[in-house]
């Protein structure tokens, strides 16, 4: 009978041993039970009765005790360091010896692990990375933080601009605010010729961002060299020309001199004094755009005059607005004082009798405030939904890449069996064969985890390209920070405890006799019967099924969104962008002259048909406003509003032919057209049949304002075109003459014959020769124009093309892996049906019998997960439903052809078996 760890009598100290024994791990008692055990032993002998011991003796025996535990449980941790580095180094072994198997192992995680980061690391920089301004959780943004567009008029519902009177009285919300500012809303900033100290030389664009002179105190920004604004920078319009330079901007200009403090820049005819260089990190506040530099708003009259000239005007909505919340205040208790004061300002601005309208629209009014500390971005609000479907489709593939080491484990434990055998018969317990088994998944994740992240590297650039839809490179970094690393290594941890686990648990399920005896046969984890492998490759060709529809309806909705006719002729077209603001000349009919002379020395060049300014052009939209039919024989009081709104266009005389514009009625604008003449317009044929249905819009007349002011005589109907993006429904759509309506005009097409690349310099001399100030900031074909509208279409199809592909390698990577070793197993009993008289035919049908059973189940799970959750992607289809029968079809049909041939290798091999050899060995 086994003696007690320590006498009976000890009482109160008995209890207190007993207490610690229970919270110590049974692996640490085993160790120091013995030692102690005799500890105890030795003192009953050399000492009396515990009854008769006093205090002194009890307490030392109770030291003496301890201390032997305390010596077990240093030794502990070098046992474990010691039995770590042997699992370490057996397990590199075990991999090295077999490299076929670790190279498909590694490349598989490293393909799921690498495009996981890669896709993080992009939705890390356009959704989740916070501004690198002080305390960013408490700026919040007036308004939804991805909205890039103006909005212009009396508000009905949500703002999300505003203007610079309300901007003011935000400032005065002290209650729940400490500061506030407010930037101007146009996403690319102000275009302007740069000239330092005066000095002549070759204009330059660059791109400023007008903000309020509280902007970088909102923000916490502090300056690298000289000051920021402050809020006497932007009191007094027009009185103050200076600017901050953008950190990475100055360093790229001029090479990081701080000498350049207190020279002069020349934007346009201003000249504006340098105060200072921002922080290094700070690179603005809208996401992916970063301006080279920063105007007071108070100076927005003396900049390009492309932009609009609201400062004083209390409808003129043009300003995003941030604020820093003041310490205790929440969002929503800020939400509700701020909704309380615009309302307050609407109604004072609708005057002393609005109209009901104007009170119903003040009472829906609201302003939702959303976290401003990751910035403004129109390409989170372009990006969103598909990097979140990306992330899910690649977290798809990171889970069939585990599935297949998984299997590729069970199938290679088969072959080990021999060896977890012997080592649980030499007194091996079955934990410490999981262990080692876990640190060899430990470093195939690794491995993965290290090549995935040289993945990474490479295809978070490469994705970044794919957003990028304009000729500048995106203000993105995308490099693998420590958040994008520590996701790395989570994932990497993550796989291999999905991979591992499992069958670890399985592969030390050995029965010790059978495999002794027989060398490996009787093993409980055989492949061809294990359950859990099958379930792995139905698991693997139902997600494979499932990428492979989301993939065709994508690859599909790019290919239809590419055939939708834009209303014009996008071949052999020239687009570039002038800043014709640099020109030097007023809006006046100077400057449409120097346009005129633009177009006429263009048109003159061999290869030339038609050139033409315009202000608007494909993807670019146009501005709108509400138009109102007139009738020559009304009165103001008899005006009707028609209550349409129209998209407007100012155009060349030669804008139609230059886009091969087909005219359907009346004629095109002429020289006739001046500014003198009488007002006209050339109509789109939605336009007509909206406005004027049954009738011909010929020389009926309509106006952008009720009060009979710029009245437009159509003499022309165009064929409808799309200006905002190609899934866009027809719109009504005006234009009117440069000769009458004279403004900036920064589109310049040209269409051409021959080829382009011995006509752009000659573009560029005639352009220059008419105007030497006039930049030209890109050239590039209509083409491109259109093809740069689908970058969200291609990003999306192209990503889940590639990996719909992959994942279905892998999955018949499995599938040929897991009937490879059952065809293994099977070597004698075929061997044997073969000596027996079964035809190659019977022995195929056996292996792909099986085969086909898997993937049969597989696409009936894959089918019904497809019908459920492409459902999601509904918003993102264009031209077929997420249910489309032959997008399904073609996946089911690809997914058959690749399985049956993954199934069809070893099967054929098993064919092959010689019949003497199976008799030989049994």
């Amino acid at each position: 009978m086994p003696q007690p760890i320590f006498p009976t009598r000890f009482g109160f100290w008995r209890w207190l041993i007993l207490f610690i024994g229970l919270i110590v791990p049974h692996r640490l008692r085993a160790d120091w039970r013995q030692e102690w055990e005799a500890e105890l032993r030795w003192r009953e002998l050399q000492l009396a009765e515990w009854d008769s011991l006093n205090l002194k003796n009890k307490f030392d025996l109770f030291r003496h005790s301890l201390g032997a535990f305390w010596d077990a449980v240093q030794l502990q941790p070098r046992r474990l360091e010691d039995e770590m580095f042997q699992d370490l180094r057996y397990g590199a072994r075990m991999l090295l010896k077999g490299k076929a198997f670790t190279a498909v192992a590694v490349l598989s995680l490293a393909l799921g692990i690498g495009a996981n980061t890669a896709i993080f690391s992009l939705v890390d920089a356009l959704l989740l990375r916070s501004l690198p301004v002080k305390s960013p959780e408490q700026l919040v943004l007036f308004g939804h933080a991805e909205s890039a567009g103006l909005t212009v008029g009396f508000p009905d519902q949500s703002c999300d601009l505003f203007s610079y009177p309300f901007y003011q009285a935000v400032r005065q919300q002290r209650e729940v605010f400490s500061e506030a500012t407010a930037l101007q809303s146009f996403p690319n900033g102000v275009h302007g010729v740069v000239n330092l100290n005066g000095t002549a030389g070759e204009a330059e664009l660059i791109v400023s961002q007008p903000v309020s002179g509280t902007y970088f105190m909102t923000l916490g920004v502090n300056a690298a060299a000289g000051r920021v604004f402050t809020e006497a920078d932007d009191q007094t319009p027009g009185a103050h020309p200076v600017v901050v330079l953008n950190h990475r901007w100055w360093e790229k200009r001029f090479g990081g001199n701080p000498a350049v403090i207190g020279q002069t820049i020349t934007i346009s005819k201003t000249t504006y004094t340098i105060i200072g260089v921002a922080a290094k990190e700070f690179f603005g506040t809208t996401v992916g755009q970063t301006p080279d530099l920063w105007v007071p708003l108070a100076m927005e009259e003396q900049l390009p005059p492309y932009y609009w000239k609201g400062r004083s005007k209390p409808l003129f909505q043009s300003l995003h607005l941030i604020a820093r919340l003041k310490d205790g205040v929440s969002t929503q208790q800020a939400q509700n004082a701020i909704n309380l004061l615009f309302k307050q300002n609407l109604r004072e601005i609708a005057g002393a009798q609005p109209s009901e309208e104007k009170l119903r629209n003040i009472q829906t009014a609201r302003i939702e405030l959303t976290s401003a500390g990751s910035g403004i971005s129109e390409l989170r609000r372009q990006f969103s939904l598909p990097l979140r479907i990306l992330l899910a489709v690649v977290a798809v593939v990171l889970l069939i890449a585990c599935a297949n080491v998984a299997n590729l484990l069970l199938a290679r434990a088969t072959a080990r069996a021999s060896e977890f055998a012997v080592r649980l018969a030499l007194g091996s317990t079955r934990a410490r064969l999981i262990r080692q088994l876990l640190t060899e998944s430990l470093l195939l994740a690794s491995l993965g985890g290290a090549l995935g992240i040289l993945f990474a590297w490479w295809g978070s650039r490469l994705l970044l390209r794919m957003v990028n839809s304009g000729s500048e490179p995106l203000s993105l970094d995308v490099s693998p920070d420590a958040r994008v690393l520590g996701f790395t290594l989570l994932i990497s941890m993550l796989s291999a405890i999905m991979f591992g686990a499992v069958p670890a648990l399985r592969a030390t399920q050995v029965e010790l006799n059978p495999v002794l005896k027989g060398g490996g046969k009787g093993t409980a984890t055989a492949v061809s019967r294990s359950l859990f492998g099958k379930t792995l490759v139905v698991a693997q060709v139902a997600l494979s099924l499932l990428l492979l529809v989301g993939a065709g309806l994508f690859v599909r909705t790019l290919i239809n969104l590419q055939n939708v006719p834009t209303g014009f002729h996008q071949q052999n077209v020239l687009v570039l962008q002038i800043d014709t603001s640099a020109s030097g000349y007023k809006e006046d009919a100077q400057f449409s002259e120097l346009l005129h002379t633009v177009e006429e020395k263009v048109m003159a060049l061999p290869g030339v048909r038609a050139a033409s300014f315009s202000m608007f052009l494909f993807n670019q939209g146009g501005w709108s406003g509400a138009a109102f039919t007139r009738d020559s024989t009304s009165t103001k009081s008899q005006a009707q509003d028609s209550g349409n709104s129209i998209s407007n266009n100012v155009v060349g005389l030669n804008f139609f032919t230059a886009l091969d514009l087909p005219l359907l009625q009346g004629r095109t604008f002429g020289p006739q057209d001046t500014a003198q003449s009488s007002r006209v317009a050339i109509i789109s044929q939605t336009m007509a049949q909206q406005f004027f249905p049954n009738q011909s819009p010929l020389g009926k007349r309509f106006s952008m304002n009720p009060d009979f002011k710029d009245e437009f005589e159509i003499i022309g109907v165009v064929r409808d075109a799309k200006y905002g993006s190609l899934d866009e429904a027809p719109r009504p759509m005006a234009y009117y003459p440069n000769t009458q309506n004279h403004t900036y005009l920064n589109n310049f097409e040209v269409r051409f014959s021959g080829s382009p690349d011995a006509l752009v310099p000659a573009i560029r001399r005639a352009i220059k020769e008419a105007n030497r100030n006039l930049p030209i900031d890109e050239v590039a074909t209509l083409s491109d124009h259109i093809d740069r509208s689908l970058v969200q279409q291609r990003l999306i199809a192209k990503l889940s093309a590639f990996f719909g592909l992959t994942a279905l390698l892998l999955a018949c990577i499995g599938l040929y892996g897991i009937l490879s070793y059952a065809v293994a197993r099977r070597s004698h009993e075929i061997g044997i049906r073969m000596a027996l008289g079964a035809q190659a035919g019977n022995v195929l049908w056996l292996v792909m019998r099986e085969a086909l059973m898997l993937v049969i189940i597989g696409l009936v799970v894959g089918l019904i997960a497809s019908l459920v959750l492409t459902q999601m992607t509904s918003s993102l289809l264009f031209g077929l439903t997420p249910s489309d029968p032959l997008t399904i079809a073609m996946a089911v049909t690809v997914l058959i052809a690749i399985a049956a041939l993954a199934g069809y290798l070893p099967a054929r091999r098993a064919t092959k078996f010689d019949p003497l050899t199976a008799l030989r060995h049994e």
